[in-house]
């Protein structure tokens, strides 16, 4: 059992359930259209989901090798969590000017590169996700996201 996993499965219920809590209550708009409340209640629905999922996973008992690779904190844990630091700099830094669909997919796929994914899975998914998003956010909910150098 993984008592941080239960620990901060419940910290994130708590935190999804105070954020359902306040947005439950925000108006929507005419015609039936999704109002300022919808992102917020979908994120406070997925952080109870998956702080769920987490909480449970985390009575399975451990096998002696997830227990050794647990105690030890090596030099790859160290320098993926940098990198992650540092991909979401650089996203923050180059959207405006490269645009989201460009930076995106060239970042999601390093992020899975040095993650050790495959480089088809990886060029497959970071394609897919960015697409994905650029739909729902652009013609869906009508977010307009930086077009950058493709100035669309």
């Amino acid at each position: 059992m993984k008592k941080n996993d239960i620990i901060v499965g419940a910290i994130f219920i708590a935190l999804g359930i105070f954020i359902f809590a306040r947005t439950i209550t925000y108006p929507s708009l005419e015609k039936g259209q999704p109002g300022p409340g919808l992102f917020p209640n979908l994120l406070a629905i997925l952080f109870i989901a998956f702080a769920t999922v987490l909480i449970l996973k985390s009575g399975r008992p451990l096998s002696q090798e997830e227990i050794e690779a647990e105690a030890t904190l090596g030099p790859r844990r160290i320098s993926n969590a940098l990198f992650v630091i540092a991909i979401v700099a650089v996203y923050v830094l180059a959207v405006d000017y490269v645009g989201f669909l460009i930076t995106s997919t060239v970042l999601l796929f390093l992020l899975m590169i040095k993650l050790r994914v495959s480089i088809l899975k990886s060029a497959l998914a970071s394609f897919g996700m960015t697409l994905f998003i650029n739909l729902l956010f652009s013609k869906i909910l009508r977010v307009p996201l930086p077009f950058g150098i493709l100035g669309w």
